[in-house]
């Protein structure tokens, strides 16, 4: 459970840093897309990361290297729903990973338990072996097919602790996200 928050940390804070573009024109993005107020509950930042439990080691001098996988995904709302945002980053061991930003409008039906994120600006950057080499803008296609995505929501507590389960389709597998400031 240690690795899986720290993980979490890790994601949250290169979702921060790393897929921020060079200028901070992002800040003030206004989007022309349909948005609602969102529910109390979801208002604010969540968080959700996985770390492969598969441990690299070098084989000739035992030095640890790295985990297999980690990716973490993160969703901030605000009450009017006017300025979401969506992070996902990804790595593939010690050779690649990447990471994509998209700033947008949700729209939520509270009675199906659903929400839209409509996606008006995307940015995507890669790495292989420490060299970026993906650095751009989503395209207006992107955003409308890839990027614009609905989702079915619930909650569940655990242990005291409140997560947001988050699928594609209703009967799907949840992916759990916890609340984070």
């Amino acid at each position: 459970m240690k690795k899986v928050l720290f993980a979490l940390a890790v994601a949250v804070t290169i979702a921060g840093a790393g897929c921020k573009k060079d200028n901070d024109d992002n800040a003030s993005v206004s989007c022309n897309l349909p948005s609602t107020a969102v529910p109390a509950s979801m208002v604010g930042n969540w968080a959700n990361g996985y770390n492969s439990s598969t441990q690299l080691i070098n084989t000739y001098n035992g030095q640890f290297l790295g985990n297999a996988w980690q990716s973490g995904k993160y969703f901030s709302f605000s009450a009017d729903g006017k300025h979401a945002e969506f992070y996902y980053m990804a790595n593939a061991g010690l050779t690649s990973s990447t990471a994509t930003k998209v700033i947008g409008t949700v729209t939520f039906n509270v009675q199906e338990g659903s929400f839209v994120f409509h996606a008006c600006q995307g940015h995507y950057r890669g790495w292989q072996n420490g060299v970026k080499t993906v650095d751009r803008d989503a395209t207006a296609a992107e955003l409308a097919n890839n990027l614009t995505q609905k989702y079915f929501y619930s909650f569940e507590t655990t242990g005291g602790i409140t997560w947001m389960q988050i699928r594609f389709d209703p009967a799907g597998t949840p992916t759990s996200f916890r609340a984070v400031n």
